[in-house]
């Protein structure tokens, strides 16, 4: 008799995050800081790096 193992992820099926929510805004923070330090410390537009650097972090925790 064969086991049968669940492969396959159902639809909506939320997967665990290895993240919690604090570390996950720190680490957006340090990226966004980044972000404006590699502009030469220029005056832009904030908003624009903390989204950049949170689709980055999101990229890196596989987080949709």
């Amino acid at each position: 008799m064969k086991k049968k193992g669940n492969k396959t992820k159902k639809t909506g099926e939320v997967s665990a995050i290895p993240i919690t929510l604090e570390k996950f805004e720190e680490e957006i923070r340090i990226r966004a800081r980044e972000i404006y330090l590699a502009r030469g410390n220029a005056n832009g537009d904030a908003l624009a790096d903390w989204l950049q650097a949170e689709k980055e972090i999101k990229k890196k925790y596989k987080i949709s």
